[in-house]
């Protein structure tokens, strides 16, 4: 195969660049990552699908797809939880299969991915500075021995250059998570606060006393605490509760 040349690192630099200042979240950088990275391998006479895996924990997969024939690639694998892709983002190892037909690392899976025309992939984990999230990129081709040992060179060069935009994204992504339970554990604290008080005006006892007649409602009804603060709060007349952050 003979591959495109890979841009310049300070090219590819700008590219991811712009792609984290023009999306507005992880997945959407995914997805426009994974367009990308179609693009830098894709040549006139070949088009090279690219997928792309974000996992969280070890477990739960984002996915990013550079097109739907990639999508389909990337659910056939997802559909036997395993497979050359999650393999090298959950182990953080490249994984090169030249031909599936001569291959049978996973049997099930191989038959199934050949039965939609795939022949070769190349999975290269993306480097990322804790074990919190892994990440991997999937490139595929109908082709047999698609990906020379150039081409594993170039996409492995292109995983290095690409990794500090995607490490930027994940560190955004997490910090927003962060971000937003806390802002629904202030919330929630807000609305409890407000029942409790209702409760020690009501039945003139102490604050812990208020305290455990909702935690035992909660307990009794089986819903989480913040439900039964709301609905003191609410049959009190106070209707919805808002938390005011400045």
């Amino acid at each position: 195969m003979e591959d495109p040349q890979l841009a310049e690192p300070s090219t590819v630099l700008s590219d991811i660049q712009d792609l984290l200042l023009s999306t507005p979240d992880v997945e959407a950088f995914l997805e426009e990552l994974a367009r990308h990275s179609s693009e830098m391998f894709t040549s006139p006479d070949h088009e090279v699908y690219c997928g792309i895996t974000l996992m969280r924990h070890r477990n739960a997969g984002t996915v990013a797809s550079s097109s739907e024939r990639a999508k389909q690639l990337d659910e056939v694998q997802y559909a036997f939880a395993d497979g050359p892709c999650l393999h090298a983002c959950r182990e953080g190892t490249q994984v090169h299969i030249p031909d599936f037909e001569k291959d049978n690392t996973w049997p099930d899976y191989n038959e199934a991915i050949t039965d939609h025309g795939l022949r070769s992939v190349l999975a290269v984990p993306f480097p990322l500075p804790d074990d919190s999230s892994r990440a991997g990129l999937n490139l595929y081709s109908d082709r047999p021995n698609a990906f020379d040992q150039a081409a594993v060179q170039r996409a492995n060069d292109y995983v290095q250059q690409a990794s500090k935009g995607l490490q930027l994204a994940v560190l955004i992504a997490q910090h927003s998570q962060t971000a937003a339970n806390l802002k629904a554990a202030m919330e929630s604290r807000t609305v409890i606060d407000i029942a409790t008080g209702i409760i020690i005006a009501q039945n003139r006892c102490t604050q812990e006393d208020a305290m455990e007649l909702i935690k035992k409602a909660s307990s009794n009804r089986n819903v989480k605490l913040r439900v039964v603060a709301q609905a003191i709060v609410e049959s009190a007349g106070g209707g919805p509760i808002q938390t005011v952050f400045k």
